[in-house]
């Protein structure tokens, strides 16, 4: 069963994040949907900005780092990367570096309200 993922398509970041992901998703186990076009997800449009969110096949939702730690922990390739994620240790460091990341796209959501417009 697939993962879904709500990515900003306004955002050339997060584009060319789904865009590498989807090379690296040989057995096609995530479903990428453009959160402009997602109604009823129980998060606030805010939210779905704010980072990127992961929808399991039993319904619960993994954002920022954590969805990249699942996501990554799927794909063969980087399969390995993924459970060493798991590691409680890595936990603070990929929460950290995700927001910097986030944080830092090039856009500036909290002035537009509208994602990255790039």
């Amino acid at each position: 069963m697939k993962d879904i993922v709500l990515y900003d398509e306004n955002c050339r970041f997060c584009k060319a994040t789904k865009r590498l992901f989807e090379k690296l998703d040989w057995m096609k186990v995530i479903e990428w949907k453009p959160l402009q076009e997602t109604q009823d997800t129980g998060f606030t449009q805010e939210e779905l900005l704010r980072e990127i969110h992961l929808i399991t096949p039993t319904g619960s939702a993994k954002k920022g780092f954590f969805a990249i730690r699942r996501m990554l922990l799927r794909f063969p390739l980087t399969g390995l990367i993924g459970l060493i994620m798991y590691i409680p240790i890595f936990k603070p460091a990929g929460r950290l570096g995700y927001r910097v990341v986030a944080d830092n796209r090039t856009c500036d959501i909290r002035k537009k309200g509208q994602g990255c417009n790039s």
